[in-house]
């Protein structure tokens, strides 16, 4: 087993925390504005040595395998809410799958419960820990896969606060980091209950930005205020589970299968499911299409996919989605659920796995449109889609065919607090791209549709934001 050390403020245990931070530290902060300063986290053991923290406290504590850390954890206890944060958890990437990170965590768990029976609480009531939220990576990319992180972490018991959480600035030459999530715990407790206090989640990013990023008045701070002001409108904060926002859910089980192949016996059940659904409507594209769309590897400028859905391996196919990413945004084609996936509750696991393929497609989409009629839409809303405010309609897919009237919808990746901002000439180039790729229309800036939309837009008085609803 790996020794425990918990560094002091003495000249061998600034030895080791050097180790740490060079070897383990500044490799799991890609983004420079994540991290704090060497000197910082020796500062704040200096101050603990010292008394500055009084019933607070902070830890750095270290897994040691011959004098190498090979697991290290930063972790704070804030007195007045009674509540503990675990800033940082790591395992050495040769290290991993050993158990080390559970073993740590449980020993940080451990240490943050001793820190409240010494301030006098009969136990810890709540631990908060930073993460990275998958579909808002960084610029720098993350060291461990985001979407498997949320799921161990979600595993040891913590889930996600709802809420829009801001990293500020952790000193004059870094800046905000908008792409984290603050997920909470609370000992002792099966399960997490499904919301908390908003008072209470507010009173613990008080006083985690004041004893642990040292903003001695966070009032004073613009990200602070931010989230204080969201809070306070809300009685409560739900508690989302980490599993279900990356789109795996034990209750609800949700597998995918992607048909890359003519051949793939999953193709037939999927062309049957979606000509049953869709039918001849003008909107659907001949089955023939997707077969052969599948047979050229997608034959796009993008990265096509074509899904079967089912609940669990082995099960009849009962869904499917159709999807393209392409440079800078998705665009969804089809999806249709049938019994016993549908009427679940599984559309909002079904978008977030889509949004965690077009992420994975690697370019660079942060959020993707769909088309769909007036029936499709409320649904939609309700996971995140906003509408943008223009008469659309969908190029034709039959020579003469009709150009039906469909609603266009935008949703950014992942869980938003506040409607999306698109310029008219991005919506423009996008709408452009869609129809050059998915429609196969080779100048789309000439065809009527686009034409009609531009002059929507101008029309509008819209500079630099398209109106939704």
């Amino acid at each position: 087993m790996p020794e425990r050390r918990e560094l002091g403020s003495t000249a061998a245990d600034a030895g080791l925390l050097r180790a740490f931070y060079d070897a383990l530290y500044v490799p799991s902060f890609p983004d420079p504005d994540e991290r704090e300063s060497l000197a910082s986290i020796e500062r704040y053991l200096r101050l603990r040595a010292e008394g500055w923290y009084g019933r607070n406290a902070y830890h750095v504590r270290l897994l040691l395998e011959g004098g190498r850390p090979v697991a290290g954890s930063i972790s704070d206890y804030l007195a007045e809410p009674n509540s503990g944060v675990i800033e940082f958890l790591v395992v050495a990437p040769e290290d991993r799958g050993r158990g080390l990170g559970r073993a740590l965590l449980a020993w940080t768990e451990d240490g943050l419960a001793a820190d409240a029976r010494a301030a006098a609480q009969p136990g810890l009531e709540s631990i908060v820990a930073e993460m990275n939220d998958p579909f808002r990576r960084p610029p720098a990319q993350d060291n461990v896969d985001p979407f498997l992180r949320l799921l161990v972490w979600g595993r040891w018991g913590y889930a996600r606060l709802d809420f829009p959480y801001v990293q500020p600035a952790l000193s004059a030459e870094q800046r905000p980091v908008t792409s984290m999530l603050l997920a909470m715990k609370h000992p002792g407790r099966a399960a997490p209950p499904p919301a908390v206090p908003g008072a209470r989640v507010t009173r613990i990013v008080h006083e985690y930005l004041r004893w642990a990023m040292r903003i001695e008045v966070p009032d004073r701070c613009a990200e602070y205020r931010a989230m204080a002001e969201h809070l306070a409108g809300r009685e409560t904060v739900a508690l989302a589970p980490l599993d279900a926002y990356v789109g795996r859910d034990a209750d609800r089980p949700l597998e995918v299968h992607e048909i890359a192949d003519p051949h793939d016996a999953d193709l037939d059940a999927v062309l049957r499911l979606y000509a049953g659904v869709f039918g001849a409507a003008a909107t659907a594209a001949d089955p023939a299409t997707l077969r052969a769309a599948v047979a050229d590897g997608g034959g796009r400028t993008g990265a096509w996919h074509l899904w079967a859905l089912r609940a669990r391996a082995g099960d009849p196919v009962a869904g499917m989605a159709s999807f393209v990413t392409l440079d800078g945004f998705g665009f969804g084609g089809y999806v249709a659920l049938a019994p016993p996936l549908r009427g679940t509750g599984r559309l909002p696991l079904l978008v977030a796995r889509i949004e965690e393929q077009m992420l994975r497609d690697g370019r660079g989409a942060t959020g993707w449109y769909v088309e769909c009629d007036d029936g499709a839409a409320p649904a939609l809303r309700r996971v995140g889609f906003h509408e943008v405010a223009v008469t659309y309609r969908q190029p034709p897919l039959r020579a003469g065919g009709e150009a039906p009237r469909l609603r266009l919808l935008y949703k950014a990746f992942g869980r938003t607090y506040a409607p999306p901002v698109l310029s008219p000439s991005a919506l423009l180039d996008a709408v452009g791209l869609v129809y050059r790729v998915v429609y196969g229309i080779a100048r789309p800036e000439e065809h009527p549709l686009h034409r009609a939309l531009e002059r929507q837009l101008a029309a509008s008085g819209a500079a630099t934001a398209v109106a939704l609803r």
